[in-house]
């Protein structure tokens, strides 16, 4: 075996960064437990592993005998089958290992982003499969999105699902990107408002339906505000949250709101709180162009970047 494939000497991969102290707690057991870190054990519960896997040895023996015996048979015959399998083994080790430690690493980024929030480690079937489809993930794109999972899930336990972890383990970068360019115009972190129904885009709305990330494409569904209990005369007021901005439209009167949509499924919704793609003002001026005027007085953007306000549209005199 090469020296290149040896480890550099000096501390485990924790102790070469500079972290947050919220890694020392469940965050960094989690990220221990990814690369492949040293965790206490008691002696007494690894005593009770190692009898159980000394009684599925001995129960599996003869069998085990027999493959052993297949194996040095080959081997003997031809020794390069031996050495090829090695050097395999050890490449997809070694990239498995590479690509959890970069997921390692974005996520301790985004962890740092705000520091101060507490974590929480999540359980052991949640990690076993968040593991064994993370350590595939070779491009720097897809290590960010496990980042950003594991991230978020010591924040927020029980955020993703296994079912996302698989989605995500099967994405590919058509509808990643599709996805992407949807997610700003989503408001309140669950629906499309006026999505076309012909064209391209309306193409790229029914992909997205039938790879479980959305659903309505074509259904005429609508997202409804009833306020028919306001008093005429009495002002209202229903809010549209953006990625980056919040429209604020004031009525007078009773209403009903229909605004034809569609709606995250629980995956989209999933995947969304860890897409990137921020709302321009021209999306959020779009809305507010579409947006049914009856019985409306104003209608305000909030730009929660720059804490700034403009009108949007007023009634007319």
């Amino acid at each position: 075996m090469g020296n290149d494939v040896v480890p550099p000497d000096g501390g485990g991969f924790l102790d070469q960064l500079n972290l947050p102290k919220i890694v020392a707690g469940p965050a960094g057991e989690a990220i221990s437990r990814l690369i492949g870190g040293a965790v206490d054990i008691p002696a007494a519960w690894l005593a009770q592993v190692a009898q159980g896997v000394k009684d599925r040895t001995e129960a599996k023996s003869v069998v085990s005998k027999a493959v052993a015996d297949a194996a040095a048979n080959l081997a003997k015959n031809d020794p390069e089958v031996v050495q090829r399998a090695a050097h395999s083994l050890l490449a997809k080790e070694l990239r498995h290992q590479t690509n959890r430690e970069a997921i390692a690493r974005k996520t301790i980024e985004h962890l740092g982003e705000d520091p101060l929030e507490k974590t929480s480690k999540p359980d052991d079937d949640w990690l076993n499969v968040f593991e064994r489809y993370a350590e595939d993930a070779s491009s720097e794109r897809l290590q960010d999105v496990w980042g950003r999972i594991l991230a978020g899930e010591l924040r927020h336990p029980k955020r993703f699902s296994l079912r996302t972890l698989r989605f995500i383990s099967e994405l590919d970068e058509t509808v990643a990107n599709q996805f992407e360019k949807w997610s700003s115009r989503v408001t309140d972190f669950d629906s499309i408002p006026f999505p076309p129904n012909q064209g391209v885009e309306f193409s790229e709305l029914l992909h997205l339906q039938d790879c479980g990330l959305l659903t309505g494409a074509g259904a005429n569904l609508h997202k409804s505000y009833d306020l028919k209990n306001n008093q005429e005369g009495q002002l209202a007021r229903i809010s549209f949250v953006f990625r980056k901005f919040a429209v604020l439209v004031t009525f007078n009167g009773p209403i009903q709101v229909n605004i034809p949509s569609l709606f995250l499924t629980n995956i989209g919704r999933e995947i969304f709180s860890i897409t990137q793609a921020s709302t321009d003002i021209g999306t959020v001026k779009a809305f507010v162009e579409k947006f049914p005027k009856g019985q409306v007085q104003e209608i305000s953007i909030f730009d929660q970047g720059k804490q700034t306000v403009e009108i949007g549209w007023t009634k007319p005199n």
